[in-house]
């Protein structure tokens, strides 16, 4: 590709050069034809020559011919040669701008591996390429190589990447420039592999440490520097960790709410940038997002950090009437006002601008319009392509036809759809591709809200002072759900496409009743808005509690009354009685930026969304250059790295577990059904076991696979690249579990032993919750315990949750008398009070508190009395969604704890607390 692509470049820049160069090189092929066709004429005579050769007077004058000829072609070739090595050289000058628009399509073409609708042809790219070299600036003096080689890079690179970003979404743009700035500086030689492999994976140092791991710093983050200190240089041993001043310069980068401001150490701000980059990544991973813009601003500048704006006239210009333009859709975008705008910019009347919605029988009415335009030079548009992928194979066969017909040089083929894997490559890769999102924060959310609401729909209410305000807390409640998406697990399990006409539904109705009733009927409006309109939509009976509670704030009483503010900033609050373009204008006072407060969480909200933001960054990094993601180890390949830790899993891995040698009372009564925890732990001994033999056998034909006695299968590979990448095997996760595979293979060893211990030692003072696979069942067998024990109906019971005074199952002395002891819960969003035995505020970038062991009590419902604690749901991971089971809940869902609390249970809610059998790392 480089080479070719140094042909487009000097035709285009030393056109006499590349012409030379062809003729010359056909004049050698030719001149080499014909010393060929001479040698197979000698050899022919002298073949088929009789008697003496010397007789023959006409083989001695062809010879004599032919040595002459083969002599002055020989002088010509070598002439030749030499030209062309003159040319070669000069063309050869022109190689970086080859070589850095290499670089840049195989960038590109990596995107489509992070989202299919990124389809980018190489016929695409070196049309974009040959006009930017065309239209870039020229140097004032011709033979200034350098300048125009430094204009040529520039030119091509920022082009290239405003471009390709006008068709990338928001969340992919920081990753296109980052890989752009990093894939450069890796053929400059300032990013050794090494490096770069360290980045997209960290390795810890193994073994004993020669320094101990100071009290500030996770010990898992200590290791990793030890590794980077052997990265940086292989001298360079105890450079990050034994340096006291060094130390407190990383300490403060640990603490800092900005580390990426914080003054770096001198030792370490004289070292690359990217190597500065790996330091503060290795202890701030929650930052990595800024730290790449930071890194590309130092390396490619300021432009490569900002967004080019969408310029419809810009896309129209570069297209044409056989270039269609896809608008890739985001929720809540809508592009056709942006485009009737343009039509009439460009003087298209509405009788020549066409446009239909795809669905069902849609699709021939639409290529109808499309024959029409095509011969009348109007425009079309066809909207929601995703609603129709059955029938875009037959637009695919549209435009190809199109390719050989006579076509009208106005016309011009618009096209809308949200991502879709089923999209045709052949139409995305020639087509222009636009993305279109709604501006995101609350200040923008409201601000078209109203900037959309009609004056008569403000205005006209029987009471106004109360629907203005009611109305504003509307848009407040609609936009704190939509924006409450972006932090994650914490904010809503599931992250809900809500639309504008959940608002216009609940508007409408919101006057109608203040229009019909006397008084306002809160009740009904709560209800009607928050679990039908905005509740339809939702699918986790939690997130319908987490949608009452954020209306709740908006919608009662004390909101209609002077001063109320929706949060404790005071910043958010109804403005009194005001016209319509007022409310505008206060909107567009709110903040810019959005604390996590107004939407009812903790600060400490920020941090999961830089986490979750840069855990989305990394992973489409690593879909982009999988092969780097061996880690950076001296030398070492991939497979022998594969091999070690496939021997080390084989060697840990312990004996399948069996009822030989075990405790009298562990399995004592399950024939009868009494014991039901030991019919419990029986079920979990058979799910483990299986595991334990699908990982054994997996490890076995994984290793014979790299040695070569067996097929590598696909499944194989799999597991492969999932070592590489430090990431559990799908084939090995038959429980839930986040954990990268290193911290996964100790968890399940954890759980094993825990398992084993119970059965050769019976039932423990204190239950592991976390090392089960299905928690549910060993709560349903401590109720049925309890349940035959007192002769009590099950259906009648239901757990009471007590927190205790004990820090860790090792201060219980012995087991309760009823029910169980349970404990290796997290909670998240909140903190606990171990004095109090309550809820508390989370300490500060403290996101998860580890719980007391909590007494799971059974008792019946008529005795049950925490109704006033808060209801505190349980999942197994962090991403608290799952999929819907017939109970009702999601399959990650355990059950509801209660805690005591010193607030209203809304806080808790809104603050998004939930308690976590396990953590992300």
């Amino acid at each position: 590709l480089e080479d070719q692509l140094l042909v487009e470049v000097c035709k285009i820049e030393r056109s006499d050069l590349e012409e030379k160069n062809d003729e010359l090189i056909l004049q050698i092929s030719a001149d080499q034809q014909k010393l060929a066709d001479i040698e197979k004429q000698i050899l022919r005579m002298l073949s088929e020559a009789k008697g003496n050769i010397l007789d023959n007077e006409m083989l001695i004058n062809t010879l004599a011919q032919s040595k002459i000829t083969s002599t002055a072609v020989k002088e010509r070739v070598s002439e030749a040669e030499k030209i062309v090595a003159t040319i070669n050289i000069t063309r050869e000058k022109y190689r970086i701008v080859a070589t850095r628009a290499s670089i840049l399509y195989f960038i590109i073409a990596d995107l489509a591996l992070v989202d299919p609708m990124y389809q980018y042809s190489l016929v695409y790219f070196v049309q974009l390429y040959r006009m930017r070299i065309h239209k870039s600036e020229k140097p004032k003096d011709p033979e200034n190589l350098p300048a125009r080689l430094d204009v040529l890079l520039k030119d091509i690179t920022l082009n290239v990447y405003a471009n390709i970003c006008r068709g990338l979404f928001e969340k992919d743009k920081p990753l296109f420039s980052f890989l752009i700035a990093a894939h450069i500086e890796r053929k400059a030689g300032t990013i050794s592999d090494t490096e770069f492999a360290f980045f997209i994976r960290a390795v810890e140092e193994k073994g004993q440490l020669p320094a101990k791991c100071p009290d500030w710093i996770e010990e898992q983050k200590w290791r990793k520097l030890h590794s980077l200190e052997k990265i940086i240089g292989p001298s360079q041993e105890g450079y990050l960790t034994s340096d006291e001043e060094l130390l407190k310069g990383l300490r403060k980068i640990m603490d800092d709410d900005n580390p990426c401001s914080v003054a770096l150490p001198p030792k370490v701000d004289v070292l690359s940038d990217f190597q500065k980059m790996l330091v503060v990544k290795t202890l701030r991973e929650d930052v990595l997002t800024q730290l790449t813009e930071k890194y590309v601003l130092a390396t490619r500048g300021k432009v490569f950090t900002e967004s080019p704006p969408m310029d419809l006239k810009r896309v129209y210009a570069d297209s044409d009437h056989r270039t269609p333009v896809i608008f890739v859709l985001s929720p809540g975008a809508d592009p056709m006002s942006y485009l009737l705008k343009l039509a009439r910019d460009q003087g298209i009347e509405e009788s020549q601008f066409s446009y239909i919605s795809l669905g069902q029988g849609q699709g021939p009415k639409a290529e109808k319009l499309m024959k029409q335009a095509q011969e009348t030079g109007g425009w079309v548009c066809l909207q929601n392509c995703h609603l129709s992928v059955s029938w875009l194979p037959k637009l695919e066969q549209l435009l190809e036809q199109s390719e050989k017909e006579d076509v009208h040089e106005n016309y011009r083929l618009w096209l809308t759809s949200m991502p879709t894997p089923k999209f045709p490559v052949s139409i995305l890769q020639q087509s222009i591709k636009v993305t279109n999102e709604p501006p995101k924060g609350l200040r923008a959310n409201m601000k078209r809200t109203f900037l959309d609401l009609e004056e008569n729909m403000f205005e006209g209410c029987s009471k106004p002072k109360i629907y203005k305000k009611l109305l504003f807390g509307l848009a407040f409640f609609h936009a704190v759900c939509q924006e409450r998406r972006k932090y994650g697990a914490i904010g809503w399990n599931i992250p809900y496409e809500w639309m504008n006409s959940d608002l216009e539904v609940s508007i409408s109705q919101l006057r109608m009743n203040l229009d019909e009733q006397p008084e306002v009927p809160w009740e009904t409006l709560r209800y009607v808005i928050g679990e039908v309109n905005y509740g339809g939509r939702i699918t986790d009976d939690k997130d319908i509690r987490l949608a009452s509670k954020i209306l709740w704030i908006a919608m009662n009483e004390g909101a209609l009354s002077p001063g109320y503010t929706y949060s404790s900033s005071g910043l958010y609050f109804p403005p009194e009685e005001a016209k319509l373009p007022d409310v505008i204008k206060y909107v567009e006072k709110l903040p810019a930026q959005d604390s996590p407060e107004v939407f009812g969480l903790h600060d400490n909200a920020n941090i999961s969304y830089q986490l979750k933001e840069s855990k989305s960054l990394m992973d489409s990094i690593i879909l982009t250059a999988p092969s780097a993601a061996g880690g950076g180890g001296g030398g070492v390949s991939s497979s022998e790295k594969v091999m070690e830790m496939a021997k080390i899993f084989e060697e840990r891995l312990p004996a399948p577990l069996t009822q030989k040698g075990a405790h009298r009372t562990t399995f004592t009564g399950i024939d009868t059904g009494e014991n039901t925890l030991g019919v419990f732990l029986s079920q979990e001994m058979v799910k483990f076991n299986r595991m334990l033999y699908i990982i054994r056998s997996s490890l076995k034909n994984l290793q014979e696979a790299i040695q070569g006695l067996q097929v590598m299968s696909s499944e194989l590979e799999t597991i492969f690249k999932c070592f590489m990448l430090d990431r559990v095997p799908k084939l090995w996760a038959l429980y839930p579990c986040l954990k990268p595979l290193g911290s996964w293979f100790e968890d399940l060893l954890a759980r094993l032993q825990f398992m084993r211990n119970w059965i050769q030692n019976g039932p423990p003072k204190a239950f592991w919750i976390s090392g089960f696979f299905f928690p549910q069942g060993f709560m349903t067998s401590v109720l049925q315990r309890y349940a035959r024990r007192t002769k009590i109906p099950i259906d009648t019971l239901r757990f009471r949750t007590t927190p205790l005074k004990a820090k860790d199952e090792k201060s219980i002395e012995k087991a309760p008398t009823k029910g169980a002891y349970a404990y290796g819960l997290y909670l998240q969003g909140a903190g606990w009070d171990f004095e109090k035995a309550e809820l508390r505020e989370s300490d500060r970038n403290v996101l998860f508190s580890p719980m007391p062991p909590i007494w799971l009590e059974p008792i019946t419902k008529d005795d049950w009395d925490q109704q006033k604690s808060f209801e505190c749901p349980t999942y197994k991971t962090s991403t608290r969604a799952g999929t819907l089971t017939t109970t009702g809940h999601s399959s990650n869902f355990v059950l509801f704890m209660y805690l005591d609390t010193p607030v209203d249970p809304g806080h808790w809610v809104r603050r998004g607390v939930a308690m976590l059998c396990m953590l992300d790392s």
